[in-house]
């Protein structure tokens, strides 16, 4: 298995004021939240392209769809789910993909701008070593990537989500199943005031890195420009 046999499904909704990153207003307004959400998406992509990954967005109904197919043209297909919810989207992705003829398939949230592409690339490749499933903990306590080379659908059905012991959940049932998991290094997501203080602190930290993110910082008043050689200095992991 290469890194070409394997594809990252992005769990995104459409960018709209008033309903995307509604836990970050305050400090945005709806219109910087909605635009930070669009940015989010588009250098989660770029992350997964910088992985060597196959990138698919995965979303839950037909106006959705649109929207984003509109947002991101032809760097990456846009997929409806069977189902309704989050565990029915994650499900979907594993089947949608492997059914496709990738070897490996990941579902990716779209709200870790400033994850490391390595990160990515260290879950396929503990499939490639043997590894059933690849889980990537957030500090909130749910997870940012799984990946796998099947679908399991008991790590996705009757799962509390948006919880803090989701990640705990996930890996009592792979052991469960008697799956073998590689745990990721811990990430984090960007939902609330304090994480995005930690996403502030990184991107000033790492000038190079989630150049959508750091553009609509910009343009809404909570980063300065880096200098040009900061830029230079950057580098995507």
């Amino acid at each position: 298995m290469s890194r070409l046999d394997s594809v990252v499904y992005l769990i995104a909704k459409a960018p709209r004021p008033g309903a995307s990153k509604t836990r970050l207003c305050p400090p945005l307004d709806t219109a910087q939240a909605a635009a930070l959400a669009r940015a989010f998406l588009l250098d989660s992509l770029d992350t997964v392209l910088a992985a060597g990954c196959a990138a698919r967005i995965m979303c839950r109904d037909d106006g959705e769809c649109a929207a984003l197919r509109a947002l991101v043209g032809e760097v990456a297909p846009v997929a409806l789910q069977d189902g309704h919810g989050l565990g029915d989207a994650l499900e979907s992705s594993f089947r949608q993909g492997l059914s496709e003829g990738f070897a490996a398939a990941a579902v990716l949230g779209a709200d870790s701008p400033t994850l490391p592409a390595a990160l990515i690339r260290e879950a396929f490749a503990a499939l490639r070593g043997g590894s059933d499933v690849a889980l990537g903990p957030t500090d909130d306590g749910g997870y940012y990537l799984l990946a796998a080379t099947a679908t399991h659908p008991r790590l996705f059905r009757n799962m509390v989500w948006s919880t803090s012991s989701v990640a705990a959940v996930t890996l009592e049932r792979c052991r469960a199943l008697g799956l073998r998991v590689h745990l990721l290094p811990r990430w984090y997501d960007v939902d609330d005031a304090a994480a995005l203080d930690q996403l502030l602190a990184d991107l000033r930290q790492t000038p190079g890195r989630a150049r959508h993110t750091r553009a609509a910082l910009i343009a809404s008043g909570h980063l300065r420009p880096p200098s040009s050689q900061s830029v230079a200095d950057g580098v995507l992991a």
